[in-house]
């Protein structure tokens, strides 16, 4: 081959890629750092781009961000050269080309689609044909033998028909499922907008023909939740404290080793207070209803008086978001796939608690494992899911939080220990000489059985009464007598041995004019 020709296949290969070489990167750079919030996430990325000279020495880059973004909150920063500065920045919705993965979920969602429609056209069909011999019990006959063929004809037709319709309405059902199903991965996968957003930044300075760009930018389509796991040892007393954070995200790209925040609170939208209104009061003015039309004027009119400050308080000022109003946890270098909810664990710890068994008997015979834990440092576990374990037995889920220095954590009822109460004896009267007193007495025994083999404290509540009416005269006997009470209850604290019992006597007596009608209350 001589050297002309060459230089001509290289002058084609070259008129080929050149094009490509020009061209503006319209693929999303890897980020390097993502701050979750338990609705959206802030990412940061770090792009190498090539400049395209413009007029009056100024250059332009392109870089591209995902759809969810939100392009009033992209922050963009000059890495290198530092000599550049970054004048303005416009972005624009552009359609993207879907990557691999994408491009077949997408084709099998149509395929699914036309499944779908095939499915959907025979049940129809069907249906028309068994409607058809269904008609046709209606038509006229002239023998006995006649009729006798038409019965068969529809009955075996009939038969068949609603046959194939049974055997087709299942794999209409799950072909339906199959279609969503898909469709919500392909939500998490490439996110719920079909565009992404290309953003063009003009620079000025000296020539160079690429910069590094750093930027940030919110999302939607991300987030993350806590999920707990807190297992009460009685014995040892202590809990074993698991958190994990369940996260996604759906950018329809997958990061690689990004550094993973998570910050336990959601940004802030409101950054100013409201003003403070002015509190009038002033005698009331008297409306004569004598017709509605009348007092719609009126009210009307009060309205219009009403101070303007008032009306602008409707105006919210632009939010901040200010990262030392909420803790933030940082797990280091994580891989994240598009679409897929993914585990991390956050922290491990072993609490020390102070265990007790609630009661109420008055409420019922169970008693609640309760745990109470106190911190050296403030706490801020953020609202999760959280299984809740007795010496590895599963007790139950429900929410969970902590905020603070210290917390009563409960554990569920436990059956081996029962609170039970009887009423031993309820009597009312009247009393003194002159009968004009009425009387009301009760007397509860109250016993508290421990079945576990080791000895547990119970902390045992019971209402106490209040009067309403300096009239009525309320005495309380107890034996023992309680260890502390609250301004609504009595509190027994008992430390009751592995095997044995505990009895408490209570009784409530009440005296008050024979005239005045009460109120007894819910526990008589």
């Amino acid at each position: 081959m001589n050297r002309s020709a060459l230089q001509i296949i290289f002058a084609g290969i070259f008129a080929i890629l050149l094009p490509i070489l020009l061209a503006p990167l319209h693929l999303f750079a890897a980020p390097v750092e993502v701050t979750f919030y338990p609705q959206s996430a802030q990412v940061k990325e770090v792009q190498k781009v090539r400049l395209k000279q413009i007029d009056n020495g100024l250059r332009q880059a392109t870089i591209t961000i995902p759809g969810q973004a939100d392009p009033d909150t992209l922050a963009t920063q000059i890495t290198s050269p530092a000599s550049l500065t970054i004048m303005d920045q416009t972005w624009r919705q552009i359609i993207p080309q879907d990557d691999q993965g994408i491009v077949t979920m997408r084709k099998k969602l149509e395929e699914l689609k036309r499944e779908q429609n095939r499915l959907q056209a025979g049940i129809r069909a069907l249906d028309t044909q068994i409607q058809f011999w269904q008609l046709q019990t209606k038509a006229k006959v002239k023998t006995i033998a006649d009729a006798g063929n038409m019965s068969n004809a529809i009955g075996k037709n009939i038969t068949k028909m609603v046959q194939d319709k049974l055997a087709l309405e299942p794999l209409l059902e799950e072909t339906t499922k199959k279609i969503k199903e898909l469709q919500d991965n392909l939500a998490l996968t490439a996110g719920k907008k079909e565009t992404v957003w290309e953003v063009t930044v003009l620079l000025s300075g000296p020539a160079a023909a690429e910069a590094t760009l750093r930027y940030t930018y919110t999302m939607s389509g991300c987030g993350w939740t806590s999920l707990y796991r807190l297992e009460a040892q009685p014995l040892r007393k202590r809990i074993l404290f698991s958190w994990e954070a369940e996260i996604w995200q759906s950018s329809g790209q997958n990061w690689r080793q990004v550094d993973v925040r998570l910050a336990t609170l959601q940004p802030t939208t409101t950054t100013t207070p409201q003003d403070l209104p002015a509190w009038i009061i002033k005698p009331r003015k008297e409306v004569v209803y004598k017709a509605a039309r009348r007092v719609m004027e009126e009210k009307m009119s009060d309205e219009a008086a009403a101070p303007a400050s008032l009306a602008a308080n409707a105006i919210e000022a632009p939010s901040l978001s200010r990262e030392s109003s909420f803790h933030v946890w940082n797990l280091g270098k994580r891989s994240l796939n598009a679409g897929i909810k993914q585990r991390i664990q956050v922290q491990e710890e072993t609490w020390p608690v102070e265990f007790t068994h609630l009661a109420r008997p008055s409420q019922g015979d169970q008693t609640f494992v309760r745990g109470s834990v106190q911190f050296q440092e403030d706490k801020e576990i953020p609202r999760g899911t959280a299984s809740f374990m007795i010496d590895g037995a599963l007790i139950g889920k429900r929410p969970f939080s902590l905020t603070g220095r210290e917390d009563t954590i409960y554990f569920g009822a436990d059956p081996l220990i029962k609170a039970s109460s009887v009423l031993l004896s309820q009597a009312s009267g009247e009393k003194t000489f002159f009968a004009d007193k009425q009387t009301f007495l009760w007397e509860w025994r109250i016993e508290i059985a421990n079945g576990r083999n080791y000895p547990v404290w119970v902390r045992m509540e019971e209402p106490l009464p209040q009067s309403r009416d300096k009239r009525i005269k309320i005495t309380i006997k107890n034996s023992p007598n309680a260890s502390e009470n609250s301004p609504t209850s009595q509190i027994w604290l008992l430390d009751i041995p592995a095997g044995e019992k505990k009895i408490v006597s209570t009784g409530v007596a009440i005296e008050a004019p024979k005239n005045l009608s009460l109120d007894l209350g819910w526990r008589r």
